[in-house]
């Protein structure tokens, strides 16, 4: 990770429910994830939680999986369940990796069901950006935090993630929203 910071309040045009921004990326990072090479893989740790309520995906369905087919680039889409964090199989993924990206959903339906889930997601994050800065091979890749939250409680948590350089922020989980935040990171 780099220590330049480039701040930017892009929003995606559209409704509500398929709004994103980009809270803070360094200019190098945004750039190079930008200019992945074809064979450099986007490795997407997503928590394992229930459907958003509005949802229209079938109930066997990731509700991540449109965030992974949205990325314009191979993506390796591996869940993680909140309270085992990390694994040993999460950690085996990221040397093949060109870029990593995180998700955090901390929404109503999450934390209604699992008030710990904030603390246990920022946990994953932060022993996979501490393996990431550990393996030589992949210290320099961009890593890209996506806050998947209320739109009201959005500034607070981008607040108490202020260690991670690169924030992405969605006012929900939504295929729209999702989308919007690949919209955002990639043009």
């Amino acid at each position: 990770m780099t220590s330049t910071t480039s701040k930017r309040s892009t929003s995606t045009p559209g409704s509500i429910s398929g709004s994103a921004k980009l809270v803070r990326c360094p200019e190098d990072t945004l750039l190079r994830l930008r200019r992945l090479h074809e064979p450099e893989i986007i490795t997407l740790f997503t928590p394992f939680v229930p459907h958003p309520p509005s949802t229209e995906l079938a109930k066997n369905m990731d509700p991540f999986e449109p965030l992974g087919r949205a990325l314009p680039r191979q993506v390796r889409h591996v869940p993680f369940r909140l309270e085992y964090g990390m694994t040993e199989l999460h950690a085996d993924f990221l040397p093949a990796s060109g870029a990593v990206m995180v998700v955090i959903c901390v929404t109503d339906n999450v934390l209604s069901s699992n008030p710990q889930a904030f603390q246990q997601q920022v946990n994953f994050v932060i022993n996979i950006w501490r393996k990431v800065g550990e393996t030589q091979s992949i210290a320099g890749i961009p890593a890209i935090l996506l806050l998947a939250s209320s739109e009201a409680a959005s500034r607070a948590y981008a607040d108490a993630l202020q260690n991670f350089p690169a924030l992405v922020s969605t006012n929900d989980y939504t295929t729209e929203a999702l989308v919007a935040a690949v919209n955002v990171l990639f043009g």
